[in-house]
């Protein structure tokens, strides 16, 4: 059987969390080996909740036996369970789970129980924001009005006269001089005539 090699972080955390031992895990080459599955700490509860939901069993028994990114860079894109047979997999991932979904649903209890204490208060610190929120707000209002009332005042005034801005209308047709352009004669004048000659007195024609 293979000894695990473990550093001193490794030995102290496993001191502190706990966690089962599972003696003869065959490996894929036909040996076996003794494996240490770890309780995880509360800040990796999470991670290891999402995993579950996610069905990544690999990636959770990695997370467990402390082979996983999670713990350290080197184990990105590892894949270190695969030394592992697919039985022996499901046994540790079982073994894994015998330790942390408790803990895990504990947690999870225990948050939404919380949260629910803190309606009243969260409701109350919400109603605090948006009151604030309304007050800022008219106070951006008032201030941009105060702002434009002078320009407003400004265009609505009528400048006197001789001011700048001042009207320069001309003056009324009434006043200014007659126009000298000819009217176009009436529909009732008398047409000229020629004046008849005297009576009693007849044109007398020119002989050649």
């Amino acid at each position: 059987m293979i000894p695990p090699k473990k550093s001193k972080a490794v030995r102290d955390l496993e001191t502190a969390c706990g966690g089962a031992h599972v003696d003869n895990v065959p490996l894929n080459d036909g040996r076996f080996q003794r494996v240490f599955v770890r309780k995880l700490p509360l800040r990796l509860c999470d991670r290891y909740v999402a995993l579950c939901m996610d069905g990544k069993e690999q990636e959770r028994l990695e997370l467990c036996i402390g082979e996983s990114p999670d713990w350290s860079p080197k184990y990105k894109d590892a894949h270190a369970a695969d030394r592992f047979t697919p039985e022996a997999q499901l046994l540790l991932v079982q073994t894994a789970d015998d330790l942390n979904f408790p803990t895990a649903l504990s947690q999870i209890e225990r948050r939404k129980n919380t949260i629910g204490g803190l309606e009243p208060f969260l409701k109350r610190l919400y109603a605090t924001q948006a009151e604030l929120m309304e007050n800022a707000f008219k106070k951006m209002a008032d201030s941009a009005l105060s702002s434009l009332t002078p320009l407003l005042s400004l265009a609505g005034a009528t400048p006197k006269s001789g001011a700048p801005g001042a009207s320069t209308s001309s003056p009324s047709p009434s006043n200014s001089a007659t126009s000298t352009t000819a009217s176009p004669p009436s529909d009732t004048s008398t047409p000229p005539t020629t004046p008849l000659p005297p009576r009693g007195t007849e044109a007398v024609a020119s002989t050649p």
